[in-house]
């Protein structure tokens, strides 16, 4: 199938997003079995005075991470026999373990979009989550499905939304932690605009800078580890999110 072979290629959380068209509605708010633990930001920036969350913890942290340029990606859907492009872009930890995308869909000939977005496994699957472009009101998501290194939530857009997100800055992801902290994920949109309107990107070129980017994450990942005297060869641990109050 050409959608398996784009993901193949591509990698990162936002190229499974080719797959959400046919297959989100099936798996509307699906929790993974074991949900895994995110990588939570090391040196969070504290909340205003009097926001707290349970334990103690800030109410709502911005996440550190390293934004993947946005990408434009298209394949033909061979059972519909029309053209598939998603415009996305990935936001990593600085160990290049994947934390958030943002991504439009679009099916040739169909004016109605897709708004995708993706968070970390491990957020509280029941309030869905929260985007904010540049400082309009927030947007409500539902998420739809979880693969094992992240939860998808969209919604329906149009041709206005897509014109508005191409004059925007700023998206934020928002999820919510076990005890109520919000983690925030903010992706520049300043360039989203050159990629959706310009020309489709390989695929195998997009996959082997992708796969440069990882390597090289993880060599400074791994280089600070030791610094920090660390045993050689041992992967850099992710930070671990606040548990919440009693545990």
């Amino acid at each position: 199938m050409m959608k398996a072979k784009i993901l193949r290629r591509v990698g990162g959380l936002a190229a499974m997003a080719l797959t959400l068209g046919v297959a989100g509605g099936a798996f509307a708010q699906t929790q993974p079995a074991k949900p895994a633990k995110p990588a939570a930001p090391a040196q969070a920036p504290a909340a205003p005075q009097g926001q707290q969350a349970q334990g103690g913890a800030p109410a709502s942290v911005a996440v550190p991470g390293i934004n993947t340029p946005w990408t434009k990606v298209c394949g033909n859907d061979q059972q519909a026999n029309k053209q598939i492009c998603m415009t996305t872009q990935d936001f990593t930890a600085e160990t290049g373990q994947p934390l958030a995308s943002a991504a439009i869909r679009e099916v040739q000939g169909d004016p109605a979009m897709k708004f995708i977005v993706s968070v970390p496994i491990g957020m509280m699957v029941q309030p869905g989550t929260r985007v904010i472009i540049d400082q309009q009101p927030p947007l409500a998501l539902k998420y739809e499905i979880c693969f094992p290194n992240g939860c998808f939530a969209s919604m329906d857009v149009n041709a206005e939304f897509v014109s508005k997100l191409k004059k925007s800055q700023t998206i934020t992801i928002q999820a919510l932690q076990m005890g109520g902290r919000t983690l925030n994920f903010q992706l520049p949109a300043k360039d989203f605009a050159k990629a959706y309107d310009g020309p489709a990107s390989d695929p195998n070129v997009v996959a082997a800078e992708r796969q440069k980017l990882a390597e090289e994450l993880q060599k400074l990942a791994q280089k600070k580890l030791e610094e920090r005297g660390g045993q050689p060869g041992q992967a850099a641990p992710a930070a671990a999110p606040a548990a919440p109050a009693g545990k």
